[in-house]
């Protein structure tokens, strides 16, 4: 990447370079731009560029460096079949889920915390994949993404990074806001997404906190590494577990029991999930 601030720099450049990508304000006149030969030209704009070339794309300015990047890619994306992004060796990876019958018992809370103190170490996704998230969130959402690796399916890190929100450490991609959205991703495409995310980006551990809209949860939590359930300690509680439970094995899923968590819930899930990771019991 090159910083130029004023066009002679630019030509001075262009004596010993050629330019891929270049990003220029709208102040210069779009014959100046067109002397500047760039493979693509994205101009900067407050408004409507009124002098806007044929191949050339307007981003609005005023906005994070995150969003004018990720319009960027999107652009390079749709003109060419590389990939930008390679696959990184990782010494371990790990899918966890949050999952239970019970519900309204902080699972969401306890999930997110986990992945924040899992990131202080190693990176870390978050995936909501529930009927009714709590994350509101303006910006492509997780639906989006697993139509992009339909279509696209040698991009899949590219247009992974593109999407990410963060919050401290944790990564997170936002949500599907729509019940029936989520109810008509199949499990394969579940199981697909998930593990080329663990195999080719860039995270080391996957935390998925699951409902049960989820097309075939038990095979979701098949694919896990490690399943964390919080459950109440009360009779009809304690009677939904039991029906759980007694579902699984009848239907040949017995193994998602002999790697699941079951603790009871703690008023403060988010500490509870903090020691959990403190005392490497993740």
């Amino acid at each position: 990447v090159y910083a130029c601030t004023s066009a002679e720099s630019v030509r001075c450049f262009l004596d010993s370079h050629k330019i891929d990508l270049m990003l220029i304000d709208e102040g210069f006149t779009h014959e100046e731009r067109e002397n500047f030969h760039a493979e693509q030209g994205f101009v900067l704009t407050k408004d409507i560029c009124k002098d806007l070339g044929e191949e050339e794309v307007e981003i609005f300015k005023y906005q994070s460096a995150d969003a004018i990047l990720a319009e960027v890619i999107d652009t390079y994306l749709r003109k060419s079949n590389v990939t930008i992004l390679k696959k990184v060796k990782k010494q371990s990876k790990k899918m966890i889920a949050v999952y239970s019958p019970i519900h309204r018992i902080g699972k969401t809370a306890f999930a997110f915390a986990m992945g924040k103190e899992l990131a202080e170490q190693q990176k870390t996704l978050y995936l909501n994949l529930e009927g009714y998230s709590a994350f509101v969130e303006e910006g492509k959402n997780l639906g989006e993404l697993l139509y992009y690796v339909r279509q696209e399916p040698e991009c899949l890190g590219t247009r992974l990074c593109m999407m990410i929100k963060k919050q401290d450490a944790l990564d997170y991609v936002v949500p599907i806001q729509m019940m029936n959205d989520l109810k008509e991703i199949s499990v394969n495409e579940w199981k697909n997404l998930l593990q080329r995310i663990l195999e080719e980006s860039i995270y080391e551990n996957l935390v998925l906190d699951l409902g049960d809209c989820v097309d075939d949860v038990f095979e979701i939590l098949r694919l896990c590494d490690w399943v964390y359930m919080p459950v109440l300690d009360d009779e009809i509680s304690h009677q939904k577990v039991c029906r759980y439970e007694e579902c699984i094995m009848r239907i040949g899923y017995g193994d998602i029991l002999q790697k699941t968590s079951k603790f009871i819930a703690v008023e403060d899930m988010e500490e509870y999930a903090r020691k959990l990771v403190r005392e490497e019991r993740v």
